[in-house]
């Protein structure tokens, strides 16, 4: 690493402001709407937040496959990797959280695929024993644990320091900057609000009842959308990002 001013490319209002928005946003509306219409409107399949998860994560894809063709027309091997694991994963998200379009276009569950799955749906997340923690768990606290410490803690570390990548460098071009810190610790700690409560009152009170794992999800795609938008910046603002690197 070398010393350098600053590694944030983004607006306050967009790396502070829109993330804190959006979650503080679901409290105010179960506070001011009835339960029926924040069902329908926000806890749904069909509702508000789950529509926003995927339609983020459908951004960050279009941006990631963007930043793929870059590091690949760049001649970099190891940006192309995982610009593209990075892509795929987005669409891997995005498809299961739609049970890739069974929300919105109703077609039914085959009768052996639903006797796979404890929900009936045609994703792989909700499947049955171990597959479905495979596919579910493992992935989701894999990536809370990358975003609290690779997008919060170890931005704020290199903050503190005065010291960040040197430009051109793997670690510039793929660590998360100081941008990402709010929604680092906003995203894996979505839920701990409505746990704390429903472990210590046994239940989750009016208006913190907001679905939080629903919330947790849409925080997790907010996160990968602003990450590849600075990813995005950074290659615009860099005189040099053009370049071809040895392979």
């Amino acid at each position: 690493m070398t010393i350098r001013s600053t590694d944030a490319v983004l607006p306050r209002w967009a790396w502070l402001g829109v993330p804190l928005g959006l979650y503080l946003a679901h409290f105010m509306a179960r506070a001011l709407l009835s339960e029926p219409v924040y069902d329908a409107w926000l806890r749904h399949e069909s509702g508000l937040t789950e529509i926003g998860t995927v339609a983020t994560l459908a951004l960050a894809f279009v941006a990631g496959v963007s930043v793929t063709v870059w590091a690949f027309r760049r001649g970099d091997r190891a940006l192309t990797v995982f610009f593209a694991l990075f892509s795929l994963g987005c669409l891997y998200f995005g498809g299961e959280e739609a049970s890739w379009g069974q929300h919105w276009f109703g077609w039914s569950t085959p009768e052996q695929w639903r006797s796979l799955n404890n929900q009936g749906e045609t994703n792989l997340h909700n499947s049955n024993s171990v597959a479905g923690s495979l596919l579910d768990q493992l992935p989701r606290n894999l990536l809370g644990a990358a975003m609290l410490i690779g997008g919060a803690i170890l931005p704020i570390a290199r903050r503190l320091r005065g010291r960040f990548y040197a430009r051109g460098t793997f670690g510039y071009w793929v660590m998360p900057g100081f941008d990402c810190v709010a929604i680092g610790l906003l995203a894996p700690l979505a839920s701990v609000p409505e746990k704390l409560l429903e472990s210590t009152l046994g239940d989750v009170p009016f208006p913190f009842d907001i679905e939080a794992g629903e919330v947790k999800e849409l925080m997790f795609a907010v996160f990968l959308c602003l990450y590849i938008v600075t990813v995005c910046l950074r290659i615009r603002r860099d005189p040099g990002a053009g370049g071809r690197t040895s392979a």
